[in-house]
């Protein structure tokens, strides 16, 4: 196996690299966004209580899932998501919920039109998401032990046609109900630790956009607080089975 390194390939080193992905929150999400998938097959693989893990191809529509897995005889399929950073709220020393990160003026674009009076037009403004200074104020300690809030955005990368369980057909960029099984919400940048939220597809929020037909869908954007609460837990396990008896009692009401 070659030694090289991407920062090798790209001919950078680990300071450059760390700044480009601090100054694009985009790329920064991405990046984590990823890095949790393999984590989170990691963390099954030495589980040892999972066997065959795989993902499907990210450009076939017609499969959901970042991560399918066998357990106890049954597949498996997560969806893994990750928080928004700019949604990310700590609760602060005195009670109230302070957000890690807060858009800043940075500038403005330049213009070329001018105003009645003839003095040039002022740019669009430029915002940035910022780490402010107020959370990075607080100890790594208190951080470390802190209550924190946040969301992640539960939907598919693109728009595509959907059949409902009703029959009924959307265009939507929502996610089914049904349309895999456990989402696994990565909350590493609550505490900076590889760290999931689990919960049943079940029992996630419903979309309100759609009319009659918003039971079938799940909300774009899905609230999740540390420590955890209802319907997410730590333990995986725990809601696999869960799936597994769902499917079990299915199985006897056919029967």
């Amino acid at each position: 196996m070659s030694s090289k390194t991407i920062l090798d390939d790209w001919d950078i080193d680990s300071d450059y690299f760390t700044q480009v992905v601090r100054d694009n929150p985009s790329l920064r999400g991405m990046i984590l966004g990823y890095i949790a998938e393999r984590k989170l097959k990691d963390i099954f693989i030495s589980s040892g209580k999972t066997t065959n893990h795989r993902k499907e191809d990210d450009h076939d529509r017609t499969k959901k899932g970042d991560l399918t897995l066998d357990y106890k005889g049954h597949e498996i399929v997560l969806e893994v998501k990750s928080l928004q950073t700019n949604k990310i709220k700590i609760q602060a020393p005195d009670g109230s919920w302070m957000p890690m990160i807060v858009k800043k003026n940075v500038g403005r674009k330049p213009s070329n039109g001018f105003n009645k009076n003839g003095t040039p037009k002022a740019g669009q403004i430029i915002y940035n998401y910022v780490p402010n200074p107020d959370f990075l104020a607080l100890s790594d300690e208190y951080r470390l032990n802190a209550n924190y809030m946040g969301a992640f955005q539960c939907d598919a990368s693109d728009r595509r046609k959907i059949e409902l369980d009703n029959g009924k057909v959307v265009n939507t960029t929502l996610l089914k109900v049904g349309e895999f099984d456990v989402i696994a919400a990565g909350i590493f940048s609550f505490r900076n630790k590889w760290e999931f939220g689990f919960a049943l597809n079940g029992d996630l929020p419903r979309s309100n956009q759609y009319g009659d037909n918003s039971s079938h869908l799940i909300a774009s954007l899905v609230q999740i607080t540390y420590p955890l609460e209802s319907p997410f837990v730590s333990d995986p396990f725990e809601i696999f089975d869960k799936v597994i008896a769902q499917r079990e009692s299915l199985l006897l009401d056919e029967n």
